[in-house]
């Protein structure tokens, strides 16, 4: 299963990724609560991601990134014919002091060819640009894959989940 951990916001997330999105005809869906009980998801794009993503979105929301433009529902997003299309994240809220990790994996365990490109050019990005860097403190292996962005280095605590008080606070190495 491929997977990524990027300590950035969900709302500089999105137009990080939003090149990618468009050159591969993809399409980005956020969850919300209309209730306590109802959770829907909705399309998200350009012209709406600032007022449809919020810093701190509720507990256990997840994104999607949908490498098909496809209607789908919370429902529908899981299943079997829809998985393959879908790369799944979590996290990525903000507070004035801290930020979240976002957690990206491709949701299917055999993706189709364009759900493995997409995740690899984000991948790639992060790798190249000079303004995010790689690894924190941590013990497993798997934390020196970690990304994070070097502007908020000293500036803001770096956290796994912001909804478990136990959950480590990530450092920079």
């Amino acid at each position: 299963m491929s997977q990524l951990n990027l300590v950035m916001s969900l709302k500089d997330f999105y137009p990080y990724i939003q090149e990618i999105i468009e050159k591969n005809n993809a399409v980005f869906y956020i969850e919300y609560k209309k209730s306590e009980e109802e959770i829907f998801i909705e399309k998200v794009n350009d012209d709406d991601f600032v007022d449809k993503i919020d810093d701190n979105r509720g507990k256990f929301l997840k994104f999607f990134i949908l490498s098909e433009d496809t209607e789908v529902t919370k429902s529908k997003i899981y299943k079997d014919d829809i998985a393959p299309i879908v790369i799944v994240g979590e996290g990525g809220r903000v507070k004035k002091d801290s930020i979240e990790r976002i957690n990206l994996r491709v949701l299917s365990k055999t993706p189709e060819k364009n759900t493995t490109k997409i995740f690899n050019a984000i991948k790639n990005k992060l790798k190249k640009d000079d303004e995010i860097g790689m690894g924190v403190e941590g013990g497993s292996k798997l934390h020196d894959d970690y990304f994070y962005q070097k502007e908020y280095v000293g500036k803001k605590v770096f956290k796994t989940d912001f909804h478990n008080d136990k959950a480590p606070i990530i450092e920079v190495k």
